[in-house]
């Protein structure tokens, strides 16, 4: 196998392109339900009831309802569990302290004949997304190879990235009718693993007013700034069984992401009460529109196959890898939001509350860094995304005039159309990163305390999230119904959660 070393490696760094795909897109378009013990208690909802530091970034009007000035923080301990299956079993777990949320809210009464009661105003932070997780899947008796999907992408469109890194390691031949193959050969097996390890989150500065009218009003406006912070380290394995005739090899490719992005978006809300013991809440968030930086670096080892000059196995550690780290700028918006809310209180003694959030992840959009539109991308973006509701229910019951319970769950629909999977559609992945996954649906408990004695508060809750997914090594187009091309994930994540606050 003739090889170019030099003229591939130069290559590499100048043709090297990471931008995002569509599943990318999604995972910065996606929350969890984060904030103050007493919002993550009830399952975030809130929509209809404000009073909250957390729920003020969900429906703004809820900044109206104060009528009085708070300060508030709450630090949370969260315990990660992801369980994969994929031929073999595998799980792992991350521990990791966190800033949930904290935040200030003003409140300034007007004079007695106003028929404003009061203006109020709010900076808050709330973490809206956490990435955090370790991740392994381990495959056994494959028979499609990564190598295969980069021969099929560079015969049918010309290549991806992960063809330089295959061509230099030494993993795929070209035939004499310049057809590309993998060196896997026909009926060969191989075992796969995969790992990763993924940290940050996305955390947004709220800058709310609103104004309450006559005790029955309230509406309310905000600036969300946020702030993405994601990094990703991740190392594909594969090794062959061999033949009679042919000894195994093996390849590890690793890739390190850095994502940094800020957004803008604005937040519209209102929330009526046409009877004291009723409320009803609507909240629009337009989308947020972020600048992002990718930094990002990959390395392929390999050993097994033959040096062509010396007609020997490569050493155990040869490796290949560009010079240079590449970086790219790039611009997304994330979906627009309705939120629709009820509340119905019992007098004194407590009250249960329900949200409803519509969110179209087909207005998902993906530019370059001079604002031109990926039409690649936006079309996938279109095919394989839909409209998705989430579904919150939560109530609190007061035990006492100090002292309360609460509990909720929540239900976050699964956003990618059914289709995707159903026809095997074609998947798009940048960069050398080969893997990708399918959201399924999220699920909530959850339940707390809550104390109150006069200035002083303190709330306390417990929360079990449960998320599913289809992991994907990489896109395959084979069509055997006997081979499982997918990891099948559970990620659980119980977080323990206080929040401490003063009124004045």
């Amino acid at each position: 196998m003739k090889k170019y070393f030099l003229l591939t490696s130069l290559l590499v760094v100048n043709t090297m392109v990471f931008a995002q795909g569509e599943f990318d897109v999604l995972k910065y378009s996606l929350t969890d339900i984060t904030g103050s013990a007493r919002y993550v208690a009830m399952s975030g909802a809130f929509g209809a009831l404000g009073g909250d530091m957390s729920a003020v970034s969900m429906n703004p009007a809820g900044v109206a309802v104060y009528r009085s000035s708070e300060f508030t923080i709450t630090p949370s301990l969260c315990t990660t569990s992801t369980k994969s299956i994929f031929g073999l079993s595998s799980s792992n777990s991350k521990e990791k302290m966190l800033i949930n949320n904290f935040g200030y809210v003003g409140s300034f009464r007007t004079y007695d004949e106003s028929a404003i009661s009061n203006f109020n105003f709010g900076i808050s932070y709330n973490r809206v997304k956490d990435f955090n997780r370790n991740v392994s899947v381990e495959g056994t008796d494959r028979s499609t190879s990564l190598m295969n999907r980069v021969c099929v992408d560079k015969n049918l469109y010309g290549g991806s990235d992960l063809y330089y890194f295959a061509w230099n390691a030494y993993l795929i031949n070209e035939d004499g009718a310049g057809d590309y193959n993998s060196i896997l050969q026909e009926g060969e097996k191989y075992n796969s693993s995969m790992s990763m390890m993924e940290s940050g989150g996305v955390g947004e500065w709220n800058f709310s007013l609103g104004a309450n009218y006559g005790h029955t009003f309230y509406f309310g406006m905000s600036v969300g700034i946020q702030n993405i912070d994601y990094e990703l380290l991740s190392s594909y394995y594969e090794k062959s069984k061999g033949t009679v005739d042919y000894d195994p090899f093996s390849f590890e490719l690793d890739n390190v992401l850095v994502t940094e992005g800020t957004g803008v978006n604005l937040k519209l809300g209102g929330i009526y009460r046409p009877i004291p013991e009723l409320r009803l809440g609507f909240a629009y968030h337009t989308a947020t529109y972020y600048m992002m930086t990718d930094t990002y670096n990959a390395k392929i080892y390999f050993e097994g196959m033959n040096n062509p000059d010396t007609n020997l196995p490569f050493e155990e550690g040869s490796y290949y890898q560009p010079e240079d780290e590449g970086y790219m700028d790039y611009q997304i918006k994330t979906p627009n939001r309705m939120i629709y809310s009820v509340a119905y209180q019992f007098g004194q003694k407590g009250f249960i509350s329900m949200d409803w959030d519509v969110v179209d992840y087909k207005n998902m959009v993906l530019k370059d860094v001079n604002g031109r539109l990926d039409g690649e991308i936006n079309g996938y973006i279109n095919d394989d995304f839909r409209v998705a509701s989430n579904i919150r229910l939560g109530g609190e019951y007061r035990l006492t005039d100090n002292f309360s319970l609460r509990a909720g769950a929540a239900w976050y629909q699964n956003p990618v159309k059914s289709t995707l999977e159903d026809n095997n559609a074609y998947v798009v992945t940048e960069g050398t990163r080969p893997q990708y996954s399918v959201e399924k649906d999220t699920y909530y408990l959850s339940c707390g305390v809550g104390y109150r004695t006069g200035a002083f508060f303190c709330d306390a809750a417990l929360q079990q999230q449960m998320r599913n997914e289809h992991f994907y090594h990489f896109y395959d187009e084979t069509e055997n119904a006997d081979y499982s091309k997918y990891a099948k994930l559970s990620t659980e994540k119980t977080s323990l959660i206080f929040s401490l606050g003063f009124k004045f």
